[in-house]
């Protein structure tokens, strides 16, 4: 521990463990980007692992504090020695550790202080990481290399940032964080670039994300121990961990944000909201170029992979990896508007993919399966019988059957996303594929990938395996029909090309005329009238549940609400005008002068979170409903109304 004079903060926590400390110290250690949005992540660039030397080993009169391991002095050694440069790092770590009392120094490959036994650990040991903070944006910011210092012994991890200048990123003094007696603490050297924003951020963001993590961390071990040994041994999802740099990683995706991100933004098209559907996408590009390359460096080729994307969607993930030089094709069941505007080297298709022999792609390297819906389970077997050496990757959002049903769910222990993802890496091993699981860094709750990148089975096993996935295909299917060539499923049919509109806005004026007046009738049936409006009668009605206004719709009309998938409620909620619904009841709402807002907090706040390309509506060109049909008309002169008198 950093020999400190001033402790930032202090609390007790009971019952935590060693191992519970260190994993949630791990989290900082590993995911800065958790605590500091400024951050991308951490690259680890070296580790080594120490002991303290031994009392008969020590000289007392050279280290007479050898039970208290001196790592200012060792923090300060190699910062001082690296001089910024990391290269430098190897050749002084083993120096400055020999004057500070420590032996035994090694290289570790890949320390996970997730998978350490701490009750087999030597109390005397511990370990000196060297990370590299990766900021988001690399036009503002530059990478810091920072050291920590893993001290078993005194139950203590210590950090330092190994360069000088000025960030925003991470504390420029050093500091620890220790727990001992069940005493979690922050210390820090009281030193002239000590700044109190920055201790307020430890004391605020970093202790309390440590302390949470700790809770959550001695809470996963009480349900682990309860658990089968055959659950305890399950590794922790992480993030882009089939890309072997995730440095390069950061950098290419700051490159394809700059080059493709910002100018798409602008000129978005689609109804859709931009920021999040096209850096998704160059996400997404991002982690596919590297995947490739990786792939490409392994087997000693040059030539870029080729691929397909089924259910490509407005195209943009064909566009940036064909602009990046991969040869590919994008497939979706319906043109978008965007489609106009890429180069035409780009190769989008409109049309429906019906899984059969008619929709395999022998001469493709990649399927593509991205928000594929109905199509998701089909992406591992279009891959598996296309060509023995043909890949996939999947990022499946919606959860489907073969035969174009929803998913059910099998396992109620689980979310329905979890167990479909079960299922398709069934479906995946099925088709003799090598599954590994990744999960992306994209603006989504669902970034959970499978990729299928090598086979179980030797290649003159292929068409045993296309038997084989067929029968699987086939006990999937509800019923006593069978797959064809024509057709793998015989029940799968693609969706329409053309999206029904299913919103009640396609209703004929004269049935949403008809239940509008119902219901205005039933309203001020229960006659109240408005306070707003001081010196005037004006009926603002009653309060009614939907479920009773139901009951007073003929039966013919709520077949028509129903044939839109809408409803009474979305029907009301189209004529917000005249109609105010919330939890569930149904008034009258009160006009507003021109100029104010006629919307409650609650309504405006759900406006404003759905609305993604607000438009400015000037009302004055509407008709004023209350002046042509409330009997009392409206409460305002024209020139007071936000809507027009005629």
């Amino acid at each position: 521990m950093v020999h400190t004079d001033k402790v930032l903060i202090s609390q007790q926590v009971p019952g935590v463990t060693a191992d519970c400390f260190f994993r949630a110290i791990g989290i900082y250690l590993y995911k800065p980007h958790v605590v500091n949005r400024k951050l991308f992540g951490a690259s680890n660039l070296h580790t080594f692992s120490y002991r303290r030397r031994g009392r008969r080993q020590c000289d007392s009169a050279e280290h007479p504090n050898e039970s208290n391991l001196d790592v200012a002095g060792l923090l300060a050694g190699i910062k001082e020695r690296a001089a910024g440069d990391m290269e430098k790092i190897v050749q002084s770590v083993s120096s400055v550790c020999q004057s500070l009392g420590l032996q035994d120094i090694q290289a570790v490959d890949g320390l996970d202080l997730n998978k350490l036994d701490f009750e087999e650990l030597v109390k005397d040991s511990g370990f000196l990481v060297f990370n590299r903070f990766l900021p988001r944006n690399l036009a503002v910011f530059h990478p810091l290399d920072i050291l920590a210092v893993i001290d078993f012994h005194s139950q203590s991890v210590s950090f330092v940032c190994l360069q000088d200048t000025e960030n925003n990123l991470t504390p420029k003094f050093a500091f620890s964080v220790q727990i001992n007696n069940e005493q979690l603490s922050i210390c820090c050297t009281d030193e002239p670039s000590l700044d109190e924003k920055t201790c307020t951020w430890l004391r605020d963001v970093l202790f309390q994300r440590l302390i949470k993590w700790i809770d959550n961390n001695m809470l996963q071990a009480a349900v682990v121990h309860s658990q089968p040994s055959s659950h305890k041994n399950e590794d922790p999802l992480l993030s882009l961990s089939l890309i072997n740099d995730l440095e390069a990683y950061n950098r290419l995706y700051s490159e394809l944000k700059s080059k493709y991100g910002t100018e798409m933004v602008k000129m978005w098209p689609e109804t859709t909201d931009p920021k999040k559907y096209v850096y998704e996408d160059v996400a997404i590009a991002t982690y596919l170029l590297l995947l490739w390359k990786q792939e490409r460096e392994e087997t000693g080729s040059d030539r870029l992979q080729s691929f397909v994307d089924i259910g490509c969607g407005n195209g943009l993930l064909v566009y940036i990896l064909a602009s990046e030089g991969h040869d590919g094709l994008g497939i979706d069941l319906r043109r978008r508007k965007i489609w106009d505007l890429y180069p035409a080297n780009v190769v989008l298709k409109e049309q429906p993919i019906v899984p059969s022999a008619d929709a395999l792609f022998p001469d493709t390297d990649w399927i593509i399966g991205n928000h594929s819906d109905e199509l998701s389970p089909w992406i591992p077997v279009l891959a598996a019988r296309s060509a023995y050496r043909c890949r996939y990757f999947l990022l499946p959002c919606c959860a489907f059957e073969f035969d174009g049903n929803k998913f059910q769910r099998q396992n109620s222990g689980v979310s329905q996303y979890t167990d479909f993802l079960r299922y398709a890496r069934e479906i995946s091993g099925v088709c003799g594929f090598e599954t590994t699981i990744d999960r992306l860094k994209i603006p989504s709750t669902k970034r959970t990938c499978l990729v299928g990148a090598s086979r179980t089975y030797s290649e003159d096993q292929f068409h045993e395996y296309s038997g084989k996935i067929q029968t699987f295909i086939d006990s999937r299917v509800s019923g006593s029909a069978k797959g064809s060539e024509a057709n793998w499923s015989e029940h799968f049919r693609p969706r329409e090309s053309v999206e029904k509109v299913r919103n009640c806005t396609k209703l004929e004026r004269s049935i949403v005329d008809e239940i509008v007046r119902i219901v205005f009738d039933a309203l001020i049936a229960k006659k109240r009238m408005a306070s707003e409006f001081p010196g005037k009668s004006w009926n603002v009605g009653g309060k009614i549940a939907i479920g009773d206004l139901v009951a007073l719709i003929p039966k013919d009309k709520l077949n028509n609400l129903k044939s839109e998938c809408g409803g009474l409620q979305t029907l009301l909620k189209n004529n917000y005008q005249i109609f105010q619904v919330l939890d569930g009841c149904v008034q009258l709402r009160i006009p507003t002068r021109q100029g104010e807002s006629s919307r409650s907090a609650e309504e405006l706040l759900k406006k404003a979170k759905k609305q993604k390309n607000p438009r400015v509506v000037n009302l004055k060109e509407k008709p004023c409903w209350f002046y042509s049909n409330h009997p009392d008309g409206c409460p305002f002169e024209e020139q007071e109304c936000k809507f027009k008198h005629c």
